[in-house]
């Protein structure tokens, strides 16, 4: 038996990494043109060999060994863009589960430990969120007609230990904690105004500050100044950081497109979204 297959997106922080994990709000966007689709492949003869997240997962959803879960992903693993959350919430979908978020939750922590939760309502929203461990998820209702290019650092990035390098140094990151966290407050009113150039000067102080609480690499800082060296607006990592992916904000898709070309010759994948 071959189960329809179930789909689900990525997502990108746009604003609140880390920041997010002590309270702060956070501000995500649905990546709708990378997806990973699953469907579930029923196979008396052979048990499929599942990795820890996998067997994580099947059992949460009840799944037994002798039905395959086929994976098709598009979503970069380990690179900031959601794909164990997507990945999670779409077996969820394909095994027809009722309590896809309580399941996508749960596997979240167990993959990174302690979670803000922020990747899971975003994958299960096509929509941008603001979020906030207190308040929960909220639609937030913002359309730029601008371009946000998606760039792969190619380095992974290990979510778990860069929060748990922030949690281990907070003391010493707590004012660049809030000055992240005051960024989103202030960007949202920038955000639903459409005012591309206050969001883009809110994009490169973000990144200046991940910086100083060193959960960026120095393929984060190479990404972010060849963008804005090519007339980009803004740019930053997202994410955890310490490698994983960019998002860089451009007013107009050829100025996107020169920019991912200026991108490739120093070897660098990119993906240009509208936002």
């Amino acid at each position: 038996m071959i189960n329809e297959v179930e789909m689900t997106h990525a997502k990108a922080i746009f604003f609140g990494e880390h920041s997010v994990v002590y309270g702060k709000k956070g501000i995500t966007i649905p990546l709708l043109e990378m997806t990973v689709n699953v469907k579930l492949l029923k196979n008396k003869n052979n048990k499929q060999k599942r990795d820890e997240t996998l067997k994580f997962i099947a059992n949460k959803c009840n799944i037994d060994d002798n039905t395959e879960i086929s994976i098709d992903s598009k979503i970069p693993v380990g690179k900031g863009l959601g794909s164990s959350a997507a990945l999670c919430v779409a077996i969820c979908r394909a095994a027809n589960v009722e309590n896809i978020k309580e399941i996508a939750d749960s596997c979240e922590k167990f993959i990174h430990g302690n979670p803000s939760g922020i990747d899971v309502n975003q994958v299960l929203n096509d929509y941008p969120l603001v979020f906030s461990k207190d308040a929960g998820a909220k639609k937030l209702d913002f359309k730029l007609n601008a371009f946000l290019l998606i760039i792969d650092t190619g380095v992974i990035g290990i979510t778990k230990d860069t929060v748990a390098n922030v949690r281990k140094n907070y003391k010493k990151n707590k004012k660049y904690i809030d000055i992240l966290g005051d960024i989103t407050e202030k960007v949202i009113p920038c955000l639903e105004k459409k005012q591309l150039e206050e969001i883009g000067q809110y994009m490169n102080l973000a990144h200046d500050i991940l910086k100083k609480i060193n959960v960026s690499h120095e393929k984060n800082d190479e990404v972010v100044e060849i963008c804005n060296k090519n007339n980009a607006l803004g740019s930053k990592l997202t994410g955890g950081g310490n490698g994983g992916c960019c998002i860089s904000l451009c007013k107009s898709y050829e100025s996107a497109k020169y920019i991912q070309k200026k991108l490739k010759e120093k070897g660098f994948l990119s993906w240009i979204v509208s936002v």
